[in-house]
């Protein structure tokens, strides 16, 4: 049930719908914002999917950092395909900051009468257009009201705001507030300079933690967290502040040395995000609104981990020219299990690369490096050479190109992987100290991306030859 639920999220899911279309036309901020809520209403509430042209780029992508969707069309079959699913959703702007290309909206979105999710974006303008979002939502909420996950709370939404007022402060000052809290208190545990920095009235708006509401909780909170994660180390990827209010879209790592409620300690090493938005009164943060990535968190934690070494057969898909299929061994470098030798043989060299180098008429293997990132995900470097034989009898073959292939890959099970990346292809002469691979700072000649599906060559039953025939007949 679980794999069904989260397919329906991929392909229909709502965040995405309520993702790139956040954006405006414009660069004015106003403009923006209302410019969002229009589309909210028309494309999500109404189902006019004719005014995502208005909005978005052809070329739009969600999300950022691991794109789902990559135009603007694939956005309207996601959106049509939100509305077949959930004929009832509602999409509610609850706030929303814009600074300079960004605007950063905060959502709750009505999905049945019994279903309630909340999430925050930041969506990017290029030239009057929608370029992309970054967003985080509470998937792991969702998924329990799904009933795909054992329920551990009662409440999936934002709360009831704070009453508090007092001077808002100017965007860069509020800026170095927020700044100073995850320095000076997430990544150092210093927590007696809380009470600088936080009002003694704070209230807390996290759906994946609604009993830490009041200061005194959070504090218990960051203590809790800290035990959990002794080198936890945040890190502000962007940061988007008006008036009032500061919006961070962060990065986060530990390595799990404390209980967690239901997950003893693991030892691993986890990452992962979120958005937030500050309110900040009289100097002081006296509200944070949270959306972050709980589930992938624990899914890190609790994931089987399964072993990369061992023998691949690889298959990349090129448009229009069909599949390329290799041969990928991975053998471990040391005994940790974190850097590895990799050699990736073609199952049929194409030495012109498709006509590209007329001239090479050889392809040697690629080898490198693979490196272990995180729970089952990896990356590889690995080189090889297109050459042509020598014009002269007795001198060696040629070097036509130098051939860099980057991936990224993830176990998805004990023996299936997938994966992108790019391939490269460099002159001989971006080699110029001779040492065999591109000097540092050398172009490309071409650069191409991919992706990649490989399954783990398993002990097979031998084949059964036929009985020799009888002599004699």
């Amino acid at each position: 049930m679980y794999s069904q639920i989260r397919n329906i999220l991929i392909a229909c899911i709502i965040l995405v719908a309520l993702g790139g279309i956040f954006q405006t036309a414009t660069a004015d901020p106003e403009a923006n914002k209302a410019l969002m809520r229009r589309v909210l209403e028309e494309a999500y509430n109404q189902g006019n999917l004719d005014v995502i042209d208005e909005a978005m780029a052809a070329d739009y992508t969600w999300p950022m950092d691991n794109p789902q969707v990559r135009s603007s069309e694939e956005f309207k079959q996601h959106v049509a395909e939100v509305r077949t699913n959930f004929p009832d959703i509602h999409a509610i702007v609850e706030d929303q900051i814009a600074e300079g290309d960004k605007v950063v909206t905060r959502w709750t979105i009505v999905l049945t009468p019994q279903v309630t999710m909340t999430g925050i974006l930041i969506s990017i303008i290029a030239d009057g257009k929608i370029a992309g979002d970054w967003e985080n939502y509470d998937e792991l909420g969702l998924m329990q009201q799904l009933g795909a996950i054992p329920p551990t709370r009662e409440t999936y939404t934002w709360g009831d705001p704070s009453s508090v007022t007092g001077d808002p402060g100017d965007p860069e000052t509020n800026k170095a507030i927020v700044q100073r809290s995850a320095d000076e208190i997430w990544n150092t545990g210093n927590l007696a300079i809380v009470d600088e920095i936080y009002g003694a009235e704070f209230l807390n708006h996290d759906p994946t933690a609604p009993d830490v509401r009041d200061l005194e909780s959070y504090k218990q909170f960051i203590v809790g967290a800290l035990a959990a994660f002794p080198d936890f180390h945040v890190t502000a990827e962007d940061v988007v502040a008006e008036g009032d209010k500061v919006a961070v879209r962060w990065t986060a790592t530990g390595t799990q040395e404390g209980e967690l409620p239901g997950i003893p300690a693991t030892g691993r090493q986890v990452t992962w995000t979120g958005i937030d938005i500050h309110r900040i009164a009289d100097g002081k943060i006296v509200e944070i609104w949270w959306s972050k990535d709980m589930l992938g968190m624990i899914q890190q934690l609790t994931a089987p981990e399964w072993p990369i070494a061992g023998a691949w057969i690889s298959i990349v898909p090129i448009p229009g020219l069909g599949d390329i299929i290799g041969e990928w061994t991975v053998s471990p470098q040391d005994p940790n299990g974190t850097n590895f030798t990799s050699v990736m043989r073609p199952g049929k060299p194409e030495a012109t690369v498709f006509g590209s180098f007329p001239d090479a008429d050889h392809q040697s293997d690629h080898i490198g490096q693979t490196m272990k990132t995180g729970l089952n995900t990896y990356e590889s470097t690995m080189v090889g050479y297109g050459t042509k034989k020598a014009e002269l009898p007795g001198m060696l073959p040629e070097i036509v190109y130098i051939s860099v292939i980057y991936g990224k890959v993830q176990l998805i099970d004990e023996n299936t992987m997938q994966g992108q990346g790019t391939h490269a292809f460099f002159a001989p002469s971006a080699d110029a100290d001779g040492d065999g691979l591109p000097d540092e700072g050398q172009e490309p000649i071409a650069c191409f991306p991919y992706t990649i599906t490989a399954k783990r060559v398993q002990l097979m039953p031998p084949c059964v030859p036929p009985p020799p025939e009888p002599e004699g007949e």
